[in-house]
């Protein structure tokens, strides 16, 4: 009974109260055995959960709130940041709390969507929150990361800017639907700051599309530990070599050289644009 169990606790979502199992046949003792063989845990009075759901769900449903924000983005693979995050929990005001939860930071709102699981917000609420976590470049980060892995749709991007914070508006209107990761963003918005120009996902024929195109002549390539691994070193040196090949010169960026030496790499960025606008004045002259 105990494996049974553990099955039509996957088919109600995870997580069920003593009365629900009961309902469905359960006994005491069926659902005290699961719990000692640690099939199954029991997280709250009254309350089971599968036992591979993850730290922030279990602690989520131990103090009666909801996986939230920063959290719940990284759950899902969208960008919420360069530095790991916190916990971050939704409970509804006035709440009690069945437990505390040290060092979380507890949202106190009601969820604008409803979702079906007990234990975590939609993807358009842990959004909406993070916008108000984030510093700015991330949050523009977070949206396009949303967007471009489709947990948001149109509709939803247009009432999260509708919502979003007031000192955030300015800074979103260089939203780009085109970006695929954050470090694509940040350097983005750190070229544009610096005053250049940009084109995102520019088609070079041969070669397929390159992150961004600088000023028309700079390609630039932002290369994350996820999409970029070792299998992945001898597709994108032959990238690299047809786009040069067709006189566009390319620069590849992993983290360290957008996050920790961007003045280098802007210096750098900056150097290869002169050199190749040069050459390009030099060529129409002669």
């Amino acid at each position: 009974m105990s494996h049974d169990l553990v099955t039509v606790l996957c088919h109600l979502g995870h997580v069920a109260t003593s009365q629900q199992l009961a309902g469905i046949g359960a006994s005491r003792r069926s659902v005290k055995s699961a719990v000692d063989s640690g099939l199954i845990r029991h997280v709250a009075h009254g309350v089971f959960s599968c036992a591979h759901l993850d730290a922030p769900t279990l602690t989520a449903l131990q103090v009666g709130g909801r996986v939230d924000c920063l959290t719940r983005l990284s759950q899902l693979g969208i960008w919420s940041g360069i530095a790991r995050p916190g916990l971050h929990l939704r409970l509804r005001p006035h709440h009690h709390q069945r437990r505390l939860a040290p060092g979380a930071s507890i949202h106190w709102s009601r969820a604008f969507h409803c979702w079906a699981p007990v234990f975590e917000v939609s993807p358009f609420d842990a959004v909406l929150q993070a916008l108000s976590c984030l510093d700015d470049v991330d949050a523009l980060a977070c949206l396009e990361s949303a967007l471009f892995m489709r947990f948001i749709t149109e509709d939803d991007l247009e009432e999260l800017l509708r919502l979003a914070p007031d000192h955030l508006r300015a800074l979103l209107r260089l939203l780009d639907r085109g970006a695929q990761s954050g470090f694509e963003t940040f350097s983005r918005v750190g070229f544009i700051r610096a005053g250049f120009r940009v084109a995102t996902q520019f088609y070079v024929t041969g070669a397929g599309r390159v992150d961004m195109l600088v000023n028309g002549c700079v390609g630039i390539e932002t290369d994350g530990e996820e999409w970029h691994g070792p299998e992945r070193f001898l597709p994108d040196r032959s990238k690299d070599r047809e786009v040069e090949r067709q006189g566009i010169r390319v620069l590849r960026l992993a983290r360290p050289h957008i996050f920790d030496t961007w003045p280098t790499t802007l210096e750098t960025v900056r150097r290869m644009v002169n050199d190749a606008e040069d050459a390009a004045a030099w060529k129409r002259r002669s």
